[in-house]
């Protein structure tokens, strides 16, 4: 638990200070230990921070994840599938998930210059795949999904749409009003469910 509230402190610092900023003491005083003990943990000050980073990385990925396990939690027919699919969207353009791919983003930056960073971030890449893999399986199995669309390419489609908005936000001959963009996440969402109206598998 001091481990993560170091690590939570350390966020902290570098949300308000930056990187170069970056003070050991206030991280220390806001955990609400003092440093020697803060170095019990942490090697030195590029470790604490690379450490850092795959933390929120992970919290930011994990977070994300939830709107691909939760709403598909209890589909069982293409009904199911289209309504989950309409919360998923709601949910992906909620103010604090484009925060979160923001800091995702700021995350890979920093990890290209980091070993402890990059692979940390690897593993919480590979941690919240197979979540997400073992959270669209059951689609597939009871062949809820369009012809041709198989449950990784189903996942990563919704996954890279709700991550890849952030790049293309501004204004610039991509830019699409809030509407627009519903209107076709919406249209996509009815594509990618099967139209068969066979009983599913149960």
């Amino acid at each position: 638990m001091t481990r993560d509230k170091i690590l939570d402190a350390a966020a902290l610092e570098i949300e308000r200070n930056g990187l170069t900023q970056f003070r050991v003491k206030r991280v220390a005083s806001e955990a609400g230990i003092s440093v020697a003990l803060l170095y019990s943990y942490f090697e030195d000050r590029e470790g604490l921070i690379a450490e850092t980073i795959v933390h929120r990385f992970r919290q930011v990925l994990l977070g994300t994840a939830v709107i691909f396990t939760e709403p598909l939690k209890n589909v069982k027919t293409a009904e199911d599938l289209r309504a989950a699919l309409k919360i998923m969207i709601a949910d992906a353009q909620v103010p604090s998930r484009t925060e979160a791919r923001i800091l995702r983003i700021e995350g890979i930056s920093f990890a290209h210059h980091n070993p402890t960073a990059s692979a940390g971030i690897l593993a919480a890449k590979a941690e919240v795949s197979d979540l997400i893999v073992k959270c669209v399986q059951p689609l597939v199995e009871k062949n809820l999904l369009a012809k041709g669309m198989s449950g990784i390419a189903f996942a990563r489609i919704w996954y890279a749409l709700f991550f890849g908005q952030i790049a293309l936000e501004g204004e610039h001959s991509l830019s699409i009003g809030t509407e627009e963009w519903l209107t076709a996440l919406n249209v996509l969402a009815n594509a990618v469910v099967t139209s068969d109206e066979r009983e599913p598998v149960h």
